[in-house]
């Protein structure tokens, strides 16, 4: 079965990795392409650069790019106007998918306090997080954020550690479809 997975995953290329698709580019310095002439220019500016392995983006904007979804993950800080350098390779791209179809999760650092979502094909997906539509997971997200970096909420609450508490409340979010007042309703009956 495996294998018939691989065969139906569609190919990406020069030509055709910016339609419909959802990628995580990799932050890389600017240093990498010094020497390289872009090979495409959007109308908004972003410039890309394409090897045989994967491409190049540097641009100062990510996240939906026309019917794309596109994240860069980097620790690199911006120079220039906010242009970030990104780097995927071919096979990273997936096909974005209508946006009322579940394809995507939320993955959360607690450590950093950090909330993402990613593609179902993620070879890290867990199969436990569930799948949202893009909106869902957009939405959910913002919530997320909301319990981590806030502490109010948590007030109305017996507990006796704040971080666990947190942890064990946005896990249920995250691996449930209980929305957070249902939740919320819940806790209160038993906190």
């Amino acid at each position: 079965m495996e294998t018939k997975e691989k065969e139906q995953k569609k190919t990406y290329t020069r030509h055709n990795f910016f339609n419909k698709t959802y990628c995580v580019f990799k932050g890389v310095p600017l240093r990498e392409i010094t020497r390289r002439k872009p090979n495409y220019r959007s109308e908004s500016g972003s410039t890309y650069y394409y090897t045989k392995h994967g491409v190049y983006r540097l641009s100062n904007h990510w996240g939906r790019i026309a019917k794309c979804q596109w994240r860069l993950v980097s620790d690199i800080a911006t120079d220039i106007d906010d242009l970030r350098l990104g780097f995927a390779e071919w096979e990273d791209f997936r096909e974005n998918l209508d946006p009322e179809v579940d394809a995507y999760y939320i993955a959360v650092d607690f450590e950093l306090k950090k909330v993402s979502y990613m593609h179902k094909d993620n070879p890290n997906y867990d199969q436990v997080a569930v799948l949202r539509s893009a909106d869902a997971t957009r939405k959910l997200i913002k919530q997320i954020k909301n319990l981590l970096d806030d502490h109010k909420w948590a007030k109305y609450y017996d507990y006796d550690d704040l971080d666990e508490f947190r942890e064990e409340v946005v896990t249920r979010l995250i691996n449930s479809t209980i929305s957070l007042n249902e939740l919320r309703k819940e806790l209160a009956e038993t906190y």
